[in-house]
């Protein structure tokens, strides 16, 4: 057997021992990889679906939605509540008379004159 040989069969070998190895960690990665997944659908649950705001109608129906909502509804009762608690907290001004001016005369009219006595 010449030296040549040895090295050849040498890196042969080492050929394989790589990619046993090589597949070996594959197959460990795969099996990781599906543990891995079961364990998310373990954890993760299912979506539930999201209420949407219905678009179009009237003001008074998209508002009673917002309202009903139950994220966006904490924001609006709030706001309302405030808003009453604003308005009964200042006391009512009750309105002042507004005096109307005098009636002018037609433009170009004489003065009344005094009756003959």
């Amino acid at each position: 057997m010449s030296p040549l040989d040895t090295t050849a069969k040498a890196q042969s070998m080492s050929k394989t021992i790589v990619d046993q190895g090589l597949k070996k960690m594959q197959a460990n990665n795969a099996k990781a990889m599906t543990a891995r997944a079961e364990a998310i659908k373990a954890l993760v649950k299912p979506k539930e679906v999201k209420p949407k705001i219905p678009k179009g109608g009237s003001c008074k129906l998209n508002r009673l939605a917002y309202i009903a909502h139950p994220k966006l509804g904490r924001k609006a009762k709030a706001k309302a509540q405030t808003k009453a608690q604003a308005a009964a907290a200042t006391p009512a001004l009750a309105p002042t008379p507004v005096s109307t001016p005098a009636a002018q005369a037609p433009k170009g009219a004489q003065a009344p004159t005094k009756a003959p006595v």
